[in-house]
């Protein structure tokens, strides 16, 4: 999973809305407040078919704090106590430094991977306090074939479509990565798919991945070049995760950010003092080579 992180778009969302939390850098007392604001402990945690439970922690960053890397670093929770269960079994995860992602630190399973069809527990104790939340891994969806079209720009860009077919009482939404084979990552197609749940049997997603400057793709944008051997990623949520990265796709250029202070109108899942997403995500592949 890929999981990038908001900037420039959620600091002008959270100057719209007048929402921030402050922090204080030597106390993470979560009751203390200033100017109205409170602090948060935001939460980024999946669990995928296949793979480890990883939760992400950190405290909120306050509108008025400079938003760079060494902010977010110094937010970043590194000594709390999380515990996921499945009904099953449970496991405490380890922490450790985890360079794919910014933050770079993660909380894992090491026992204790995601099974489609089960519900799965969260429970973060920090700074005396306990936040909580569940969410259920659906059952992943198959694409059932691919499609390239020429694009308007170049007659070596073509534009790739996925076809899915579609349980719509299963109430799932999708979210869609690819990765080029000279790429390192993963890359979203900023839309959430079927995200107001109402689609049903064979449909078309247009993918439209938006790679950044350090990506190697970056000339190609959101077309795929002639001769590209491309891995499609398709995430199938349940109802409450698809509604939230529903929301934040309103906010923000990439779903699934890091989330650095808390934003009204998203669907959190996170009891209080926390704010963020936990939510299973059911995994499925495909690879092809753009003709």
């Amino acid at each position: 999973m890929d999981i990038s992180f908001l900037k420039n778009r959620i600091i002008k969302v959270l100057s719209l809305l007048a929402f921030a939390a402050v922090f204080v850098a030597c106390n993470p007392d979560l009751d203390y407040t200033v100017r109205g604001y409170s602090q948060k402990i935001i939460v980024e945690g999946t669990v995928e078919t296949g793979e480890f439970p990883r939760v992400y922690l950190s405290l909120n960053v306050p509108l008025w704090k400079t938003l760079d890397s060494a902010t977010v670093l110094d937010h970043v929770i590194r000594h709390a106590k999380v515990t996921v269960s499945d009904g099953f079994e449970t496991e405490i995860l380890t922490s450790k430094w985890d360079k794919t992602h910014f933050p770079p630190y993660v909380y894992t399973a090491t026992d204790m991977k995601g099974v489609e069809g089960r519900a799965y527990s969260l429970k973060v104790e920090y700074s005396g306090y306990t936040i909580t939340s569940t969410t259920f891994l659906p059952n992943g969806s198959v694409i059932d074939s691919v499609q390239f079209q020429p694009s308007t720009v170049s007659d070596t860009l073509k534009t790739l479509s996925v076809w899915v077919n579609i349980d719509k009482l299963a109430e799932t939404g999708f979210r869609v990565f690819t990765k080029k084979q000279q790429d390192k990552r993963y890359i979203e197609s900023p839309i959430v798919f079927n995200n107001d749940l109402t689609l049903s049997g064979i449909q078309k997603f247009n993918l439209s991945p938006q790679p950044e400057k350090t990506d190697s793709s970056y000339s190609e944008g959101q077309y795929f070049a002639v001769g590209d051997i491309v891995d499609i990623k398709i995430c199938t949520l349940d109802r409450t995760s698809t509604n939230f990265f529903k929301d934040l796709n309103l906010f923000s250029k990439r779903a699934g950010s890091l989330f650095l202070n808390e934003v009204k109108p998203l669907n959190s899942n996170i009891s209080e003092p926390g704010f963020g997403i936990w939510y299973g995500s059911g995994i499925r592949y495909y690879r092809c080579i753009i003709e």
